[in-house]
């Protein structure tokens, strides 16, 4: 295996692909881009000539005294609005209406070069000569944008549904893209897979309580349909739901098998650790010979490991219940349960809160919008003890 040294062009290559996720072009590829670009100017030139000439004697026609200054104004600010938006997306300051004006301004330039001729294929041929520009400089925009989005992250587009679908069956397939625009979930096979969980559990309610499900089955067993459309997936709570039901939760709400935890000694003797010289006016604190001290069984800062939503609940129920309020403000601040689901520390708080509404769901307390987080452990303990007589 040929070595790569470290200035070589092929590590700038991975390295390009690792930073935005597409692989580079090859040198065929880089020289055949390059072809296409120039042919893209020189065909967007002939347009911009053809439509500056049609529109230049259209506006000498309509009574301007400097014909010339119509095209040039026009064409000339489709590449450069389109320039303005591309740079906005650059800075991460994105303006919806900033793409709206080439597209107008190329309506108008076709509009005015269709005017401009004489006879029906004049008209058309007009109209085609100036879309030349306007199609070159929507591919560069669409190039550069797509781009900028897989070097940055921002720029993932939302999945399409498939056209098959739309036809065979429109009012369910109408749903299901309205639930991905609501709770923005880009992938289109994660959609099927929660639009097919939530059939199943229809179907199992619907199994065990006939067509009268809705008005038969207990309110806990309808309260994880419920959650769905606030953006809680069907695995969190539908085993809670189907036990509720009296159903015993199987196939895709089959809880996970739990891998057997060896067993611990209560006590494991851990050699005392080297501490290195300081210059603290303190005394170092040094351990009686023969004592031991207990190594915890848990982790992050006395919470259990975790790695899911579903794990994170678990652990978010035993902290409100015992009271543990410092824990919201250790190893389950926002940043960290980001970092942990790979998100960033506003979605971590999104998802505890989240997970803090479901849970006071079940308890039947509803939480307001601006509530803190000493409001949420105040309601709970309000909700769990006891009225006295």
């Amino acid at each position: 295996m040929k070595r790569l040294s470290p200035g070589s062009d092929t590590d700038e290559k991975l390295k390009a692909l690792d930073e935005s996720g597409i692989p580079p072009l090859s040198r065929r590829e880089r020289f055949g881009a390059g072809l296409t670009a120039l042919g893209g100017a020189a065909v967007g030139g002939l347009g911009f000539y053809a439509s500056f000439d049609a529109v230049s004697k259209a506006a000498a026609s309509w009574g301007f005294t400097e014909p010339w200054v119509l095209p040039t104004a026009i064409d000339s600010a489709i590449p450069v609005f389109t320039g303005a938006y591309l740079y906005l997306i650059r800075m991460d300051m994105p303006l919806w209406w900033a793409r709206l004006v080439p597209w107008a301004l190329s309506l108008i330039t076709c509009a005015l070069n269709v005017a401009s001729g004489n006879s029906l294929w004049s008209r058309v041929s007009h109209g085609a000569m100036s879309l030349l520009w306007v199609a070159v400089s929507e591919i560069a925009a669409h190039i550069y944008a797509v781009r900028i989005g897989a070097a940055t992250g921002r720029g993932r587009r939302m999945e399409k549904v498939r056209w098959a679908r739309w036809m065979l069956s429109p009012l369910p397939t109408f749903l299901l893209w309205r639930r991905m625009q609501l709770w923005e979930e880009r992938s289109y096979e994660t959609a099927l897979l929660l639009e097919q969980e939530r059939i199943v559990y229809q179907a199992q309610l619907h199994g065990r309580f006939g067509r009268a499900w809705r008005r038969k089955a207990p309110v806990a067993s309808l309260l994880p349909l419920r959650l769905v459309g606030a953006g809680v997936p069907l695995a969190e709570t539908a085993p809670a739901g189907l036990r509720a039901a009296g159903i015993e939760p199987t196939g895709v709400f089959a809880p996970a098998p739990k891998p057997p935890v060896p067993p611990s000694p209560a006590l494991t003797a851990v050699p005392a650790p080297v501490t290195p010289p300081t210059s603290s006016v303190l005394p170092a604190v040094k351990r009686p010979r023969g004592v031991t001290r207990a190594v915890p069984p848990q982790t992050q800062a006395g919470i259990p490991q975790w790695s899911t939503e579903g794990e994170l609940y678990e652990i978010i129920k035993d902290v409100i219940d015992n009271g543990r309020r410092e824990v919201f403000n250790g190893p389950l601040t926002g940043r960290a349960i980001g970092v942990v689901l790979c998100k960033s520390q506003g979605e971590g708080r999104k998802v505890r809160g989240r997970l803090i509404e479901t849970y006071a769901a079940t308890k039947g307390i509803i939480i307001p919008d601006k509530a803190t987080l000493d409001d949420v452990f105040v309601l709970f303990n309000q909700a769990l003890t006891p009225a006295s007589p």
